[in-house]
């Protein structure tokens, strides 16, 4: 995840300067406006939306072939979200897999 280094106030503009991963900066491309920054931590996603099948009105759905896309064989059952407002436009953030990395998970 992306890390703030430092942050530049001049009138107006804040200038901010980030370090990122090589995967952030695949994701990227060299766009270079129309860039959206995000807290993704625990805090931040205090929402906590539903994934599965329809029939409840939070429920969060995804075309299979988007997640075999990105190779995601199932869904957490309950996903922390949030809604971020800015310059008019609405984003909806949606952790849908945790990091597996750290502490092993022993199942029966």
């Amino acid at each position: 995840m992306a890390e703030i280094k430092s942050i530049d106030m001049h009138k107006e503009d804040i200038e901010v300067k980030l370090s990122i991963s090589k995967e952030e900066y695949k994701v990227l491309q060299h766009h270079m406006s129309d860039i959206v920054i995000l807290p993704s931590g625990r805090e931040s996603l205090a929402y906590s939306l539903t994934t599965g099948k329809l029939g409840n009105s939070n429920r969060v759905m995804l075309p299979k072939k988007m997640l075999e896309a990105f190779r995601i064989a199932e869904l957490d059952k309950k996903v922390p979200s949030n809604l971020f407002t800015f310059n008019g436009n609405t984003f909806l953030l949606i952790k849908l897999k945790g990091s597996e990395f750290g502490i092993p998970k022993f199942k029966d």
